[in-house]
């Protein structure tokens, strides 16, 4: 498994009428390069990488993965090629292992090396049963930084292909955001991404940057070139950085 992506023509409409979420999309994304999509809030960056585990289904066109159409997948391999780590990260009342682990069997080994790898394990081996020490319903013992460390430590443990990152460190303070960003880049080396940011100045490392509107993709470049191209991307960056 690669991770090559490529989408074409791929057309989404969610009702009969309206704007099509997405509209005659053409993206190619190479394996182990990293995407940013940005955008206005409603652009289709979400609808986007949503239809790549096939949690929606476009309406034309057709999505593949290393050369595969999505539709030719058995679901639940293809859903093992995609790590996910978003702001909502869901937890369990369950130990942090069987957190990380996540329906997997529980390595304990494997469990500490993605937390070590996440900045979370000194905290964890701190706790009252290490790894097995239960976290609360949906993580209520742990801090808004430590809830998004244990979400990559899950990606980390998965060791997936592909990895999205959706608004991963938008809701961390700066020290909190810091350590996250760290573990984040561990964990993308050598890993196809897509992320999804608001905040620009998370994504000027990207390999290439998309930016979308009304469902379309509208300009495609580095962080540079899109700066000095003058269009969506600058307008958004200057309306961040003004202040």
């Amino acid at each position: 498994m690669r991770g090559d992506i490529v989408l074409a023509g791929v057309q989404l409409a969610y009702r009969d009428e309206g704007v099509p979420a997405l509209a005659g999309v053409d993206l190619t994304i190479a394996a182990g390069e990293t995407v940013a999509l940005v955008g206005p809030s409603g652009a289709g960056k979400s609808t986007l990488v949503n239809l790549l585990p096939r949690f929606v289904e476009p309406t034309q066109g057709e999505v593949l993965l290393d050369g595969v159409a999505l539709p030719q997948w058995d679901i639940g391999a293809l859903r093992r090629q995609f790590a996910l780590v978003s702001q909502d990260v869901v937890l369990f009342n369950d130990s942090v292992a069987a957190n990380v682990a996540l329906g997997e069997t529980v390595d304990p080994q494997r469990v500490r090396a993605a937390l070590k790898d996440a900045h979370l394990l000194d905290f964890v081996e701190a706790l009252p049963r290490g790894i097995d020490t239960p976290i609360g319903h949906n993580g209520s013992e742990l801090s808004g930084g430590q809830r998004q460390r244990l979400a990559i430590a899950r990606a980390i443990y998965k060791d997936a292909p592909v990895l999205i990152l959706d608004e991963a460190t938008s809701a961390l303070d700066s020290q909190s955001e810091r350590a996250v960003q760290d573990a984040l880049t561990r964990l993308m080396h050598g890993r196809t991404t897509l992320v999804i940011a608001h905040r620009l100045s998370t994504v000027e490392h990207a390999d290439r940057v998309v930016a979308m509107d009304q469902g379309r993709v509208v300009e495609q470049g580095t962080h540079a070139e899109l700066l000095a191209a003058g269009g969506l991307y600058a307008r958004l960056h200057a309306m961040q950085f003004r202040s």
